[in-house]
């Protein structure tokens, strides 16, 4: 017996969602997700909860009944790793261009070999297919552009305009004022060292220009260069706000656009469901008035004999006490013209015995 090593009970052990996707289902997905995405329910790259429940509705309704909402969101970033991968490989390459009949990236045999050459993982994408990788780039092409794009166009930037910034506080060596000559009488023994300003030997004076304040100015461009690329990184970053700022405000702009056209769409949808169900309702009604079956009362078979004119009023009780015995034959009398109505119900009394 192995005690202590119980088996816990089937309610405890941990069932993982799993589901196969197939093509089609990821089309299913995929559109559902661009759906949200032109409605406005995805906010900084995240979708909110009402989005993955309408996902998950509109999946269900298409056909796939156990879909949850886990498996949206393990499905999705499956997706999104793979069309990253591919985005991030042939996004700079003009060369190569996505190719709708094949689902592949196609170039020139020399230009993959190229590729190859550098990046030898991208062989698979040679042969491999990836399907909607339009609609995965209308997804998610925009979210990459602020991301991994952006910081490539901002250290772009930085590479060109940096040597265009000049720091000039009169270094050039051009612009450096020569030395007085000394006076013949001293030796050039008495030479004052670079860093001392002037030198005063016995009872003269000579003023010999100072070369400390080349080595200051040396101090002070490099402290200037050091500002100016400070000033360049905040212009930097306040220029890559305000890009993201117009990118994010036509962004929105954009979407504002779908949704009305969406909108729009559907209440045009709603209006013609409205009037085709209405017509049906009509014709319902319509046909509702031919079948149904109409009561005559035995007041109305009293007042349809009086307009017969009968001579005699015993003879009209006993066509009253048959007719309403016989109410079939009401409604075929009430069917003909009033003057024919007689003939009629004496012919169906005869023949009745």
């Amino acid at each position: 017996m192995n005690r202590g090593k119980g088996i816990a009970p089937d309610s405890s052990i941990a069932v993982r969602e799993f589901t196969k996707w197939i093509d089609d289902m990821d089309f299913r997905l995929l559109t559902a997700m661009l759906d949200e995405a032109r409605l406005g329910n995805r906010v900084d790259g995240s979708w909110t909860t009402q989005a993955y429940n309408n996902m998950v509705e509109s999946l269900r309704q298409s056909g796939l009944i156990g879909i949850t909402k886990n498996n949206v969101k393990n499905r999705q970033k499956s997706l999104k790793d793979r069309w990253c991968e591919v985005h991030d490989l042939f996004s700079g390459l003009s060369e190569f261009a996505w190719d709708e009949s094949t689902k592949r990236f196609s170039a020139e045999p020399e230009v993959w070999d190229d590729l190859l050459t550098t990046k030898p993982s991208a062989a698979k994408w040679r042969v491999n297919p990836i399907r909607y990788y339009d609609l995965m780039e209308e997804l998610w092409g925009a979210d990459r552009a602020t991301g991994h794009m952006a910081r490539t166009a901002r250290e772009a930037r930085r590479n060109i305009s940096t040597p265009s910034y000049r720091v000039d506080l009169n270094d050039d060596v051009n612009n450096i004022q020569e030395e007085q000559p000394f006076d013949p009488g001293f030796d050039s023994a008495y030479r004052s060292p670079p860093h001392v300003d002037s030198y005063s030997p016995g009872d003269g004076t000579q003023s010999i220009p100072s070369v400390a304040s080349t080595c200051t100015g040396g101090t002070s461009s490099s402290r200037g260069t050091k500002r100016k690329a400070a000033m360049v990184d905040v212009m930097d970053a306040q220029f890559d706000k305000l890009t993201t700022k117009l990118d994010t405000f036509t962004d929105y702009f954009g979407r504002g656009n779908d949704l009305t056209q969406r909108l729009s769409d559907i209440v045009e949808r709603q209006v013609i469901a409205i009037e085709r169900r209405n017509d049906l309702i009509n014709e319902q009604i319509n046909v509702m008035r031919q079948t149904s079956t109409v009561q005559y009362s035995e007041s109305d078979i009293w007042e349809m004999l009086v307009r017969m004119n009968l001579p005699d009023e015993q003879i009209m009780v006993q066509c009253y006490d048959w007719l309403c015995n016989n109410p079939s034959h009401v409604r075929r009398l009430c069917g003909l013209p009033p003057h024919l109505r007689l003939t009629q119900l004496l012919k169906l009394m005869g023949a009745s015995g």
